[in-house]
């Protein structure tokens, strides 16, 4: 199997198995989770962003510490499971969107957040997606990228290269950093 980053693909995962990668199981993550979720600078946000928000996860637990929550993914099933893991939660607005596609930058986000999403893209196309992304963020935005940082097949890039590659995109100061053999994860603020 080559890189991935076709919906059919990610869409047929979900349909088979609703928790297709252990999100409610596996420990990496649930630690990965914990972790990122700790290592934001701030206790609240008024709107975040989180492309490849899967099945929710991670969303469910942003709703809780933002005023609204915009999530993504470019599985339509992704997206139903989402939205019916935050039905109780209206601050979640989810669509079906996903990173490198072009995105009408109406709201304002305060923080967004990258989490195992961004090796799914090609070199080029991850620099022009961040690039884009970052002309759109206002100075002070908290930026997330965390990333499972072994090779994996249906990944262009691993997690690593592709930390880096956004990192170099994005004009950032560095708020938070964590690292070890499974996880790296990057806490920024954006600069003008």
């Amino acid at each position: 199997m080559s890189p991935r980053s076709d919906p059919e693909f990610f869409d047929a995962r979900y349909r088979a198995d609703p928790d297709p990668w252990n999100f409610d199981t596996d420990w990496y993550e649930i630690r990965k989770r914990t972790l990122l979720l700790a290592m934001l600078p701030h206790p609240h946000y008024r709107a975040a962003l989180e492309p490849g928000c899967a099945n929710g996860h991670i969303t469910t637990e942003l709703a809780r510490r933002c005023d609204h929550v915009t999530a993504t993914d470019i599985a339509p099933r992704a997206v139903e499971l989402t939205r019916a893991r935050c039905r109780e939660q209206p601050n979640v607005d989810v669509q079906n969107w996903g990173l490198g596609r072009i995105w009408h930058w109406e709201n304002i986000f305060d923080l967004v957040l990258l989490s195992e999403v961004t090796y799914y893209l090609p070199a080029d196309a991850l620099t022009l997606a961040i690039e884009d992304m970052a002309a759109h963020l206002r100075p002070q935005t908290t930026v997330v990228l965390s990333h499972w940082r072994h090779t994996e097949k249906d990944h262009h890039l691993d997690g690593d290269e592709a930390t880096r590659i956004a990192l170099a995109a994005l004009p950032h100061r560095s708020a938070a950093r964590y690292v070890d053999d499974d996880v790296r994860i990057e806490v920024v603020t954006t600069v003008p």
